[in-house]
């Protein structure tokens, strides 16, 4: 009877801890499994592979995103997701790729996205200021047409171009699409998937001429000189100096400002954000300044929590938590974490926000994880999580002081954003 007593509560404790580490298993899963990967299969056949994959997306997508059918109806979704399977056969790989992107884009949230293998692209970079697209760096072959207005590609205008590109871009508002139509100008992929482009070569019509240009691989990118290496830091605005470092920061002395440039969201190697925070309290318990400059126009987010230290230090200091004396820009690259610390700025101390409206939208999807189609060796990223920060649903933060880049300031080395916030030129 002992015996089988023992076997009994063994078993039960046995039973009992294959029950925990199952339930811990799924938890540990859901927290730490950020990646879900598609089942390969045995058949070598190109057809069945895409199929397998994109029917595999359709049924995790909307079941692993925190709410994909906010925008889009899960009725178009379907049927979108049929048609392309059907097509299957028909379509070329590139046309299936295209139709997919054109698809996830749809869904209208920017963090849910597919993940190409962009090998090649065109070694070029543009900037839609107030009087146009501009080009602002490439390959230093191309230094002829540093600071010209593009006019077109391969024969289509600008404003046509926009409308081809269009369904392959993130639109969840105005701010956001103007950072990735200029990005989308030099991928390659984006262009052949609008019909912009069918070959590696393409045609660029600037206001002093027209130019071809060939992509180059991404693993030649890191090997060619660049106009802006060329040109030498002197020649760009404040804000666009230091590219490499996460943050950094500048005490101008003759204006007594101390302007800080935040890029991301993340702790650098050698220097955390905490030591360089007190770095920079340092210089403005010192100097007293007139102005901080708290730049997040290009920081595309990380965790959010690593701002915290800076703002405590702000608030722990009244002579500089002061309206006309405590200024943060943001703008269309002002995206995700990033976004959270403006919302942060705003309400949580006397920030003036001057600029353009971000990127990214005060209440917003994140969290990213991902969606591996093994097949087809295709990533798909999608938001796990909803992000609430005010009761208004609105599609961006809107600065205080709104102003325009103008690129007649850029390629003579100013900043009009700095410049209006030293002279106060609202």
């Amino acid at each position: 009877m002992k015996t089988n007593k023992k076997k009994k509560i063994l078993i039960t404790v046995g039973l009992i801890t294959l029950f925990l580490l199952i339930i811990g298993g799924i938890f540990i899963n859901k927290v730490f499994n950020r990646v879900t990967n598609s089942p390969i299969i045995s058949s070598s056949d190109r057809n069945d592979k895409w199929t397998k994959d994109i029917e595999f997306l359709k049924y995790h997508l909307p079941k692993k995103h925190k709410n994909l059918f906010f925008y889009k109806s899960k009725e178009e979704f379907n049927e979108e997701m049929d048609s392309l399977l059907k097509n299957i056969s028909t379509y070329t790989d590139e046309e299936i790729k295209g139709e997919l992107v054109r698809l996830i884009v749809s869904i209208n949230d920017s963090h849910t996205r597919v993940g190409l293998v962009n090998n090649t692209i065109y070694p070029l970079k543009f900037f839609e200021f107030e009087e146009g697209i501009y080009l602002i760096d490439g390959s230093l072959e191309y230094k002829d047409y540093w600071g010209k207005k593009l006019i077109a590609i391969n024969g289509y205008e600008v404003e046509e171009v926009k409308e081809m590109l269009k369904p392959y871009i993130a639109k969840d508002n105005n701010a956001i699409f103007k950072d990735e139509f200029s990005a989308a100008l030099s991928n390659f992929n984006l262009l052949n998937f609008s019909g912009l482009a069918d070959s590696e070569e393409i045609t660029y019509t600037f206001a002093n001429g027209d130019v071809d240009i060939k992509t180059i691989s991404n693993e030649d990118v890191k090997d060619i000189l660049l106009i802006s290496d060329y040109n030498g830091t002197d020649t760009l605005p404040l804000s666009k100096q230091n590219k490499s470092d996460m943050y950094w920061f500048k005490y101008i002395e003759d204006k007594n400002i101390v302007y800080v440039k935040y890029n991301l969201c993340m702790n650098m190697d050698e220097y955390s954000f905490k030591d360089f925070t007190k770095d920079v309290f340092d210089v403005i318990d010192k100097n007293n300044p007139e102005k901080l400059i708290i730049d997040l126009r290009d920081n595309s987010g990380g965790n959010s929590m690593i701002f915290n230290s800076f703002l405590k230090a702000i608030k722990e200091r009244n002579d500089i938590n002061k309206e006309g004396k405590l200024y943060a820009i943001i703008g269309r690259s002002t995206f995700s974490s990033a976004i959270l610390n403006a919302m942060d700025l705003k309400n949580g101390t006397n920030t003036t926000l001057v600029g353009e409206a971000t990127g990214g939208k005060p209440n917003h999807f994140g969290e990213v994880k991902q969606i591996h189609l093994s097949n087809t060796n295709i990533d798909v990223y999608y938001s796990s999580n909803y992000f609430k920060t005010t009761s208004e649903e609105v599609d961006s933060i809107y600065p205080d002081k709104k102003l325009m880049l103008k690129a007649s300031s850029f390629f003579k080395g100013k900043d009009d954003f700095i410049e209006a916030i030293i002279n106060e030129g609202f």
